[in-house]
């Protein structure tokens, strides 16, 4: 009996997520904004998969800086562990700190 009510549970929430998911509408990007989010969505994904290896990603975006500041972090963190963000990554993790979580 439990085993149906979670498999019962599962199967709710997988249709859930699949109805939300299609019911999104995406509105149009030009050329130009569809290249700036994608550089602040993939430094946010760097952010998530590099920053978090060292400590919670909740300390870093739980402040908002300015992107200057947020450079000198990034720099100060990056010379912590060498060679393991490379500048190009840098970059996009700068351009998404300071695009979401800039002053």
């Amino acid at each position: 009996m439990r085993l149906r009510a979670v498999f019962s549970f599962l199967l709710i929430l997988l249709m859930v997520a699949a109805v939300s998911g299609c019911a999104k509408k995406e509105e149009p990007k030009t050329e130009a904004s569809s290249l700036a989010i994608s550089a602040v969505e993939e430094g946010q994904v760097l952010f998530e998969n590099m920053c978090g290896v060292c400590h919670t990603l909740g300390r870093a975006t739980a402040r908002t800086e300015t992107k200057e500041k947020w450079a000198s972090i990034l720099k100060e963190m990056r010379g912590k562990k060498p060679g393991f963000i490379s500048d190009a990554d840098a970059e996009k993790i700068l351009a998404y700190l300071s695009s979401k979580h800039g002053k």
